[in-house]
């Protein structure tokens, strides 16, 4: 019985031996691979055109051997290529020059090629065919015909999406008239910069030097014309300005006018598209200016009226977007009803809310139609509106973890979050200040003040709304800076190399114990703050620049003179009130890492003109960096690092004007100029 058993159990054994080996039969790969999509990397229009510069995808079910789908790969017609792979189951395929235009092409590739069980492919992929793209052609433009309104825009509608620094260079227009370019996809706007001229025919010509994404250029010039329609009150200028990139998201949107106008009028004035929610208010812009005594003042009949049209968004605007906005012509002047501003359209595009300024250049500029303040990376690139005053800014400061600005438009300090959030009002009402200097702390400001009258009400240190606490204390008398800041334009750094008289005119040492102040007419104090009454000494020395701290030296760098030594100089003053000249030179003063220091010299035979020398040390020869007669520089600022410094320029003959925001390094080289307009920039740590 037990011998039948294992007679019986031996067969058993051996099935399922079998059944395992079968089973794990069933799992060896025998599926050929094949192609499952190929698709152009560049497609112009629909997945079956491409640009004369694509390359060409094939992938394949599973991995593959690649050498086994190279050898069997075709392009027709032949075209030299690369390939390359991603992973093993995508070819990419690229052409070693750009394909002819207007030509089909058909992909294939041969039965054979194996995967990496070694399974081959029984049929060939179907060829799969594409044709490149002939020149790009003007599709669609606008306005054409006669009776076309002076505040039209021109829209040229291309087949495809083009290079549109390109197209921006080709495109003229005759009469000449300035004007700005935008893109929504294939169709660029040009939005002119005034009202067109009544009865004038206008010819657009977009020439061959346009090209699309591709390279591709027009065949030939494409032109076209409209007239305008046959034939007061102006717009001086608008905030944010037409065509700028980068404006302030929580900004307003304004219309600055050269007469009061009529509220009435205003009401619905304003096309915003995208369509935002907000308000239109018609108001005077605060100005500086000494107010009269109350008995001079003029009754509320002759009280001036608003000269600027305001529309504020409801919310912050959503970043690197397009707006268009449109004037209508119904705006009316005040005093004589008859006269209506004519209409315009400009655009802007907004920037990004940025949550700290730390290695970035924060610099002032009236790009934006109205001097405020921007923001951009080390390099120049991706500038941003951080502010959105309507009266210039002339001064300002930022805490040193880069949140917090403190800034002076039409005589009134303010300070708001770096993000455009929870700003306040410093200033209170019956006076005007300047020259907003933070504390290292950031919880109190100095600031110059002065009466609405125009008296003279000298420094305070104030506490900043929602951070300090106490109360604010006087430091000097006198020696504020006069009124008058609103009336400032453009975007110089000021008429001297000491800047504008109502930027930031004070310095305090790392502690905040110790301040070297410069009052408006160059007298220094050296001012004690540790005491619960602040003292201070004046200082036999008339400054000729704002003073700086030098971590470094511990001691305070500033250019001015002296009764004996009349020429201007940077001097060195101790916090004991000890001062020596350290170099002939003007200022600001630079100062960084390892005592280094940069200053102003003036160039020879040519002692207007003044440029950018560099001390590696406090005792060290300068070194002058830049060189040149019709352009001049101006405050110099070191790189966190120290190893560039970043300065203006201005030209000789305009001291007032911009040249620029340029940097070089401190061995002269690389020089390099990072915008075309600014002043007073910062590189913050």
């Amino acid at each position: 019985m037990r011998r039948r058993a294992l007679e019986i159990g031996l067969p058993l054994a051996a099935v399922a031996i079998l059944a395992v080996i079968l089973y794990n039969a069933t799992l060896v790969d025998r599926r050929p691979p094949s192609v499952t999509r190929v698709a152009l990397s560049a497609p112009a229009g629909d997945q079956h055109t491409g640009q004369t510069l694509t390359a060409i995808d094939v992938e394949f079910s599973e991995p593959v051997r690649t050498a086994s789908v190279e050898t069997r790969f075709t392009i027709t017609p032949h075209v030299a290529g690369a390939v390359r792979w991603d992973g093993q189951r995508t070819l990419i395929f690229t052409p070693s020059q750009r394909l002819p235009a207007a030509t089909a092409f058909e992909v294939a590739i041969d039965a054979g090629y194996e995967d990496l069980a070694g399974n081959a492919a029984t049929a060939a992929m179907e060829p799969w065919a594409f044709e490149t793209a002939g020149p790009p052609t003007v599709a669609a433009f606008s306005p054409v015909g006669t009776d076309v309104p002076v505040d039209a825009t021109v829209q040229v509608t291309f087949d495809r999406l083009m290079a549109t620094s390109a197209v921006e260079q080709a495109i003229s227009i005759t009469p000449r008239t300035a004007y700005r370019a935008s893109w929504s996809q294939q169709v660029l706007t040009l939005t002119f910069d005034s009202a067109l001229s009544f009865g004038t025919t206008y010819d657009v010509t977009v020439g061959m030097g346009a090209t699309d994404t591709d390279g591709s250029h027009l065949v030939a010039p494409f032109t076209s014309r409209f007239s305008t329609v046959a034939a007061g009150l102006s717009v001086l200028s608008t905030a944010p300005a037409n065509g700028v990139s980068g404006a302030n998201p929580h900004g307003s949107i304004a219309v600055f006018f050269d007469a009061p106008i009529d509220p009435a009028s205003a009401a619905d004035a304003l096309v915003i598209t995208p369509p935002i929610d907000g308000s239109t208010a018609v108001v005077e812009l605060p100005e500086d200016e000494p107010v009269p005594a109350p008995s001079e003042s003029p009754s509320p009949s002759q009280a001036p009226a608003g000269r600027a049209l305001v529309f504020t968004p409801n919310a912050a605007l959503p970043a690197h977007t397009t707006y268009a906005v449109t004037l209508r012509p119904v705006v009316r002047s005040l005093a004589a009803s008859g006269q209506v501003a004519a209409g315009r359209t400009w655009t802007f595009t907004t920037g990004q809310a940025s949550t700290s300024a730390q290695n970035q250049v924060v610099f002032l500029t009236a790009r934006g139609g109205v001097r405020n303040l921007w923001l951009m990376n080390p390099d120049g690139s991706n500038p941003r509106q951080l502010t959105s005053s309507l009266s210039p800014i002339v001064g300002y400061d930022i805490t040193i973890d880069g949140q917090t600005i403190a800034y002076s438009a039409g005589g009134t300090v303010r300070v708001v979050r770096v993000d455009g959030g929870d700003e306040r009002t410093l200033t209170g009402a019956g006076r005007f200040e300047y020259g907003p200097v933070f504390a290292p702390d950031g919880r109190s400001l100095i600031v110059g003040r002065r009466g609405t009258d125009g008296t003279d009400q000298g420094w305070w240190l104030v506490p900043v709304p929602g951070l300090g606490s106490g109360d604010e204390r006087r430091l000097l008398a006198d020696g504020a800076p006069a009124v008058g800041s609103s009336k400032v334009s453009g975007d110089g750094p000021g008429t001297t190399a000491g800047g504008s008289p109502w930027a930031p005119r004070a310095a305090f040492d790392s502690d905040g114990a110790i301040v070297l102040l410069a009052a408006a007419d160059g007298t220094l104090q050296l001012i004690d703050l540790s005491s619960p009454i602040a003292t201070s000494a004046r200082l036999n020395l008339t400054a000729t620049s704002v003073p700086s701290w030098s971590s470094s030296s511990q001691a305070f760098l500033v250019a001015a003179t002296s009764a004996t030594q009349p020429t201007s100089g940077v001097w060195m003053v101790r916090p004991s009130g000890a001062a020596n000249r350290l170099l002939d030179g003007a200022g600001p003063i630079a100062t960084g890492g390892q005592g280094a220091l940069g200053a102003l010299r003036a160039a020879l035979g040519a002692p207007e003109s003044l440029h950018v020398a560099y001390l590696a040390s406090e005792g060290a020869a300068p070194i002058v960096l830049t060189s040149g007669t019709d352009l001049s520089d101006r405050t110099p600022v070191f790189s966190p690092n120290g190893q560039e410094i970043l300065f203006v320029r201005v030209p000789s003959g305009d001291p007032g004007g911009s040249a620029g925001i340029w940097v070089v390094g401190p061995d002269g080289r690389q020089l390099r100029q990072l915008t075309r307009d600014g002043a007073e920039p910062r590189w913050l740590p």
